[in-house]
């Protein structure tokens, strides 16, 4: 039986966000709000597939879903929705060359394999070759804010069950240093904590010297992202200079990044992330590889609402490889999530939803209140 595809709607949503997001990356312009998207991909027989385009820098999605929806969704009316690879193949080719491509694809691609999963019954790790784990340990992140108010989050992190603590850093130096004295009082040594600069160091020589600072303060797992995307001398040589591990973020979006990244010896760990890789098996690629190189990787965010941290559930239990807590806890960044029943986050650790495909359906009223024009 055939299942094509009658209609593909694209809904931009804007979500207020409990508390403003500040990093290294957007001291100035923090965001308040995420400007994301809602895929539905509709077959004729009356499947439903949902994807969530989702990207935490202001003023992006609703570009995208601009794009989605006059360049990617008539293209796909009348294909076939379980042949991904062709559709993925044509969502590439009408993307060719689109920096932002990724996000747009990972929201196609989650669409359809939510669909394939309800058509066939089953969820959709079962579609990625099965369950390694019941659940995926998590990782609490935290904000630039003031020393106090880090602390108080992070005491709260280690009540609710979190595995570890990630803050951001890359302000003054001397504001770093507080608020990582701060935090690893708060918490004690047996928490090592995870730093994030967001690329803010500009020079090896200032990252350097940060990362030697922070690290006589605190006992840190790694720091991620020291220096901008691009600079993997940069990254190789900070691995040389300091003892911390260093973990790759936005040098490490693609499966051709991470070789890159791999070959140019510049990190010790990778975080991937589900729209930042182009989907759910884009992602699986990246974990494979990385496993072949003796990398380890984590799962990352974009601070994703209930369908995308549904897709990051599912690859995370299906996974081989995931010594670490991983950072999808997007839904409880937001006063009010677009699907029907909260994503299953307890006691420090993240499960898929239950049912088949990515186990979501949307809260229709949510998508009514949130929903804007792109």
């Amino acid at each position: 039986m055939a299942h094509l595809i009658e209609r593909v709607e694209v809904i931009p949503i804007r979500a207020p966000r409990k508390e403003p997001v500040r990093s290294g990356s957007n001291a100035g312009d923090p965001v308040h709000a995420s400007e994301f998207g809602i895929v539905r991909i509709l077959t004729q027989d009356g499947l439903e597939g949902l994807g969530e385009i989702s990207i935490t820098f202001p003023r992006v999605g609703h570009s995208l879903c601009h794009a989605a929806r006059w360049l990617i969704a008539p293209a796909l009316v009348g294909l076939e929705a379980l042949e991904r690879p062709k559709i993925l193949a044509e969502i590439d080719r009408l993307l060719a060359a689109e920096l932002s491509a990724p996000y747009i694809r990972a929201a196609f691609e989650m669409a359809l394999l939510d669909l394939a999963g309800k058509c066939y019954g089953v969820p959709a790790y079962q579609l990625l070759g099965g369950k390694m784990r019941d659940r995926i340990p998590l990782a609490w992140g935290i904000y630039q804010k003031s020393p106090e108010e880090m602390a108080a989050d992070a005491i709260a992190a280690c009540e609710q069950g979190y595995h570890a603590i990630k803050l951001k850093v890359g302000r003054r130096l001397c504001d770093d240093l507080a608020a990582v004295r701060a935090v690893s009082e708060a918490v004690g040594g047996d928490m090592p904590l995870r730093l994030d600069a967001n690329g803010a160091w500009k020079s090896v020589a200032e990252a350097a010297h940060a990362m030697r600072a922070l690290a006589a303060v605190a006992s840190i797992a790694w720091v991620e992202q020291p220096l901008p995307r691009s600079n993997l001398d940069g990254l190789r040589m900070l691995r040389q200079m300091t003892a911390l591990p260093v973990m790759a973020d936005e040098s490490c979006q693609t499966l051709r990044d991470a070789y890159d990244l791999a070959r140019a010896e510049a990190a010790d760990l990778f975080n991937v992330y589900v729209v930042e890789a182009g989907g759910v098996m884009a992602a699986a690629q990246i974990f494979a590889f990385a496993a072949e190189v003796n990398l380890s990787c984590i799962i990352g965010s974009q601070a994703e609402m209930g369908i995308g941290t549904a897709a990051c559930a599912h690859l995370g239990v299906s996974t081989p490889n995931l010594p670490y807590a991983c950072e999808c806890f997007g839904p409880l960044r937001y006063l009010r999530d677009i699907v029907q029943h909260p994503i299953p986050i307890a006691r420090g650790c993240l499960t898929p939803p239950e049912g088949p495909g990515l186990g979501v359906q949307l809260n229709q009223d949510a998508v009514r209140e949130l929903a804007c024009e792109s």
